[in-house]
């Protein structure tokens, strides 16, 4: 029996030994892993990260063409060699900042963020198409005398067939996003970040455009049109809305500990509630003018019609809004270097009708480069 008891007791220390070592050894890879481990990350990176840079967007979303009846009464004129309305192109791109205050609390996976980007773009352009001759007008000239004698004659008047066009347009654009998130990382991918975010997202678009149309079309050379239009519109869309994206960066060059080179990527989507508005008018005038038959014979002009439409539109709306991005970091363990390239799409956010409401998206994508400077940890 006693042997039996002996034997029991030499298994169980065996089992102790046995678990004493593993958990020695389990220990002492624990203690002794290297410093570049999540938990020595935590420890060692920055807190608080402040990030600058700039973009270059193309820009999507044109408003509606201002085109008179006149400006199609003599197209197929040898001097129209481009339609009169191209001039009414809104600049392709705009230049902007952009500026992120990122805070990680010590010993946590939670983000903070706050963010603002903003941008600007201004354009003018004139086209002036005119027939290489004159046209001459004369009128007869009778009952005028000098020094008693009376005299015969006419009165000429040389003009060209022309269209011109005058178009400015100026553009602005602020995106602000308030966020708190958590880095969920993904195991697959070795020591990717993988931060998901909810926040707040902030959006204000304004637009400004001026036109200006100028014709006198060949249709008579004794009687003869000239026509002028101006439209003058302000667009604008005010909204705010809860947002959510996901931002990952994943290591595939160098070392955490000196300089690393990641591929970042990011997605996001918001739902914004705002007010979208037009503001402006738009102005057609069209003259008559002939020749005179009093005594002085100098040519007369009437007006033939004046119409003036103003465009004042104001609307309640609801803005989805997707975007996402691409790129490519350098990140030393306190400064960082990103370059990529973006893309938000913001769907019928500007109202770009003149007569009628017309809402359109207003996109915004490009190439972007950031530097971004870690401080505390």
């Amino acid at each position: 029996m006693s042997e039996l008891i002996n034997v029991a007791n030499r298994r169980n220390d065996l089992h102790w030994k046995l678990l004493s070592t593993v958990s020695a050894a389990t220990l002492a890879i624990v203690v002794g892993s290297p410093r570049d481990t999540a938990s020595a990350q935590t420890d060692d990176r920055p807190t608080l990260w402040i990030e600058l840079g700039g973009q270059l967007e193309s820009l999507r979303g044109k408003e509606e063409t201002y085109a008179p009846p006149f400006v199609f009464t003599n197209l197929d004129a040898p001097l129209n060699s481009v339609l009169p309305t191209s001039a009414q192109q809104p600049p392709p791109r705009s230049f902007g900042g952009e500026g992120r205050l990122t805070f990680q609390p010590e010993h946590t996976d939670w983000v903070f963020s706050a963010g603002v980007r903003y941008g600007r773009s201004n354009g003018k352009k004139t086209l002036h198409q005119q027939s290489q001759t004159q046209y001459t007008i004369k009128t007869f000239k009778y009952g005028k005398t000098y020094n008693g004698r009376r005299y015969h004659g006419h009165n000429t008047y040389s003009r060209a067939v022309f269209n011109h066009s005058d178009t400015a347009y100026s553009e602005t654009h602020a995106i602000l996003d308030f966020k708190a998130g958590k880095d969920v990382g993904l195991g697959i991918f070795g020591k990717t970040t993988s931060v998901l975010s909810g926040g707040i997202r902030i959006a204000q678009f304004e637009q400004h455009s001026d036109v200006i149309l100028r014709s006198q079309p060949a249709e008579h050379l004794a009687n003869h049109h000239t026509y002028y239009a101006h439209l003058s519109a302000g667009r604008s869309f005010h909204g705010i809305g809860p947002s959510i994206s996901w931002e990952g960066s994943s290591p595939f060059l160098g070392h955490a500990d000196s300089a690393q080179v990641s591929f970042d990527w990011g997605a996001s989507g918001a739902v914004l509630f705002g007010r979208q508005k037009t503001k402006g008018s738009h102005q057609t005038i069209g003259r008559l003018f002939y020749p005179g038959t009093g005594f002085n014979n100098n040519e007369l002009k009437s007006t033939h019609y004046q119409r003036t439409i103003p465009t004042d539109r104001s609307h309640s709306v609801v803005v989805p809004n997707v975007g996402g991005l691409v790129g490519v970091s350098v990140k030393y363990p306190n400064a960082k270097f990103s370059l990529g390239y973006r893309a938000d799409f913001f769907f019928g956010a500007i109202d770009q009708g003149i007569g009628v409401r017309n809402s359109k998206t207003q996109g915004f994508f490009g190439p972007y480069a950031s530097f971004a400077i870690g401080l505390g940890g």
